[in-house]
């Protein structure tokens, strides 16, 4: 049976080995034109000089003889799954003589290769990074020929990438500690099929290494799994530094092993194959524990003592919460702006609805444009702060532009403006809203319309005086769909609802179903592929089933949460000894990797709750899309800084170490991207969008919860529930607080019938709340 199994693999992949009696299925490499093979690369320092293939001997094993050493492979643990795929460790062993610098691969090689095969790198590569490229270090500047071009294509920062023309070097080399999952992908849409290969984060030789690399003429294409990894450059930033990486020196005897997962599948298109990839993206390495250090309500409890003392000022011209903690810089949106005041709000009480107050009346007043799009930066509450001010060469041609902004923040800001309007009514403050804020979004929201009506585009980045795209392209605008949703609903304007479709169709169509990726919404890149954009979409699409109950935005929201979770680390990574992250045992699964250029994983959302990846479970009762947003939630409580558990200060040594309660910063660095001291390291101090996005995480989610009429009950809060069903049908839950840290937890309990019915978003007010001991259990009936 063994033996079987094995003959089935190397048919699976394309091996050399013949075997008669058995027929070729669909599911196999051949399908991609595909086969396999098992090398032994050579290194000079870190130039790679020579790969020597290993060939097969009998089924499963292969021998290479040189003139100082003999190589073997063996495929061994093989397991075939129903659906085709298959998990398996290749042994590489040195039988005898020495080997110095070289590492071994498992190679995948596919001929009849196609430049439009979309290829996947998760949190790195989307599409191949096959578009052009600035190749100006972090957050390059804009040349001029990217202005008011309506045909401007996608640009990247300078990344990993394949090459745009043939006959240029086209390679990309990462190391596993640079994705969110340590895999590759590809689709090919012409013969409708999807290929995903999984390995392990690192072998015993150290971090392996993801490669990709194309033939000159483009017609052959080999993907590759190196033991131990060596690349050239490391990418950075936006830019490529020489890596120190070094190959192996073989010791007669040595071995490694090097896991892998193979999935070829039908794929019609790239809604099939994001899905399947968010399926499959934990089969090898497996779910991870559920970790127990702080419920939710503390996250809140002291992120809400941060916020007030930390971001709070009474600056000299406003007293308002300042994003970013200091009192000279307000950013709108993006990083926390006017989006902070949101939680303070929901307290409820005479203090924070006059802080909230304060903060919108400061937005209202200071930075809106005469188009009615808001300026992004404000420094002082006077000085407005281009974001892509337009290079010298065109300003005489563009005297009337005075400025920029990005559309991504006046997106937030009109989304957030109808939440907290939304969130005042519900709180029955409705004579708190001020006819002055009102005229201000409905005017942003007239904004948009007015772009999309002239253009068909938002763009990326805006003068707020004029109204004009200065920068085309890039999904920038991700979230403005679900602000004009929420607009239409608040001043009952069919007008925004129309356009919000249609802007939200378009998205869709040009970058998730076509590209598989959507980018440009951070205010620190190029128009790289993002986490930001893909969030920010999925909250369109669900507000835009909220509005409508049309179930084909839930379809849509289905891929782009697959898109989402291509953007989410699905494993533990082991933190180097000595790192900050591994001081306090931190995880990494969960973690948000930023951007393409950005290449490191943060804790959270940025920014918001994720609380439409709970609407989607709820509507559809798939647990995968509760799972990514639990890893999600778990991920951002490893990092915030709770009493007993220093996170932000585990490397400060004087005695404000362990005191920055509620703290969290934007880094779960896994790679070497900012230096080889960058692994694992954290800054003293706090995020802002950080702190915000666990308090919305609790403000937003259910502890728990439940449909009564079903076996269903889903946890999100780091608490241990049992639940039991007595004969008259009533349900209890014992709710056991294993934390040391006292807990208030949501239970949000419906019948499956009302969870036919699309959630609002002021729903959290109406949820049952308990109150658990640190270490005790209660028991609650529903």
């Amino acid at each position: 049976m063994k033996k079987a199994v094995l003959m089935m693999l190397l048919l699976s992949l394309g091996s050399w080995v013949i075997a008669q009696n058995n027929r070729i299925t669909g599911n196999v490499l051949s399908s991609l034109s595909g086969i396999a093979s098992f090398e032994v690369w050579r290194y000079n320092d870190n130039n790679l000089k020579q790969k020597l293939l290993i060939p097969a001997s009998k089924p499963g094993e292969g021998r290479l003889k040189t003139a100082t050493a003999i190589w073997q492979y063996t495929i061994s643990s093989v397991q075939q799954m129903k659906d085709g795929a298959l998990q398996f460790e290749v042994k590489f062993k040195l039988e005898r003589g020495t080997e110095q610098s070289a590492s071994v691969a498992v190679n995948f090689n596919f001929s009849d290769w196609s430049t439009g095969n979309y290829v996947l790198i998760p949190g790195v590569v989307y599409d191949g990074n096959r578009f052009p490229m600035l190749k100006s270090g972090y957050m390059p500047p804009y040349p001029s020929y990217m202005y008011f071009d309506k045909n401007l294509p996608l640009t990247f920062s300078h990344d990993p990438g394949l090459a745009l023309h043939r006959h240029e070097p086209s390679k990309i080399e990462l190391l596993t500690w640079s994705t969110a999952t340590p895999g590759i992908g590809f689709l090919s849409k012409e013969k409708k099929r999807g290929f995903i290969v999984l390995t392990g984060p690192k072998t015993k030789l150290g971090v392996s290494a993801l490669t990709v690399e194309e033939s000159n003429d483009r017609s052959k294409a080999t993907f590759s799994v190196t033991a131990p990894g060596v690349r050239k450059n490391i990418a950075g930033f936006g830019d490529f530094r020489e890596s120190h990486d070094r190959a192996h020196n073989w010791k007669q005897g040595e071995e490694v092993t090097v896991q892998l997962y193979v999935y070829v599948f039908a794929a019609r298109n790239m809604a099939d194959f994001l899905n399947t990839w968010m399926n499959k993206r934990k089969a090898l390495l497996g779910q991870t524990p559920q970790y127990y250090v702080a419920p939710m309500s503390a996250i809140f409890k002291y992120s809400k003592q941060l916020m007030d003392k930390g971001h709070f000022h009474d600056a000299p011209y406003a007293s308002i919460y300042f994003p970013e903690g200091n009192d000279t810089r307000f950013q709108l949106g993006w990083v926390g702006g006017m989006m902070d005041s949101y939680p303070m709000l929901s307290l409820n009480d005479s203090l924070h609805l006059y802080r909230a107050a304060n903060t919108i009346d400061f937005v209202v007043n200071r930075m809106q444009g005469k188009s009615g799009y808001f300026y992004g930066i404000i420094d002082n509450g006077k000085t407005f702060v281009p974001e892509r001010g337009l290079p010298a060469a065109l300003k005489p041609k563009y005297p009337l532009i005075v400025s920029s902004a990005m559309v991504r923040k006046n997106a937030d800001g009109l989304f957030w403006f109808c939440k907290q309007f939304m969130l005042y009514k519900a709180l029955n403050h409705s004579g708190d809203i001020k006819p002055s804020w009102e005229a201000a979004a409905k005017k942003l929201a007239w904004a948009f319309v007015r772009t999309w009506k002239k253009n068909k585009d938002l763009g990326q980045y805006v003068d707020p005086e004029s109204g004009e795209v200065l920068v085309f392209n890039s999904t920038a605008g991700a979230v403005a769909p679900a602000g004009l949703v929420l607009a239409a609903k608040y001043f009952n304007e069919p007008a925004f609802l129309s356009c919000a479709k249609k802007i939200a169709q378009s998205y869709y169509h040009r970058f998730t179903e076509t590209l598989g990726l959507t980018g440009g919404n951070c205010g620190d890149i190029s128009q790289d592929a993002d986490s930001e954009s893909a969030f920010e979409l999925l909250e369109s699409f669900m507000a835009l089933y909220w509005a409508t109950d049309d179930p084909q935005w839930l379809s849509k929201a289905k891929v782009q949460a697959a898109l989402c979770s291509t953007w989410t680390t699905s494993y533990n990574y082991e933190f180097p000894l000595g790192s900050d992250l591994r001081s306090f045992n931190a995880h990494s699964v969960g973690a948000v990797w930023a951007s393409a250029q950005n290449k490191h994983a943060a804790p959270g959302i940025c920014t918001a709750s994720g609380d439409y990846l709970f609407k989607l479970y709820r509507a559809t009762g798939e647990t995968k899309y509760a799972q990514l947003l639990r890893d999600i939630v778990n991920g951002h409580t490893e990092e915030v800084e709770l009493p007993g558990r220093a996170t932000v200060s585990t490397g400060v040594k004087d005695r404000t170490r362990g005191t920055k309660w509620g703290s969290s910063m934007e880094r779960v660095q896994t790679s070497d991207a900012e230096g080889d001291d960058g692994i694992g390291r954290l800054y003293s101090g706090d995020n802002g969008w950080t702190v915000l996005n666990g308090m919305l995480m609790s403000l937003e989610l259910p502890g728990i919860y439940v449909q009564t009429d079903k076996n269903k009950m889903f946890v999100f809060d780091q608490v241990k529930v049992k639940k039991t069903k007595n004969d008259k049908g009533m349900i209890t839950l014992s709710i056991n607080n294993p934390t040391p840290f006292d807990a208030v937890v949501s239970i949000f309990a419906e019948t499956s019938g009302a969870a036919k019915r699309p959630l609002g978003y002021t729903a959290f007010l109406k949820w049952k709340k308990v109150k658990v001991k640190a270490g005790k259990t209660i028991e609650v009936e529903l």
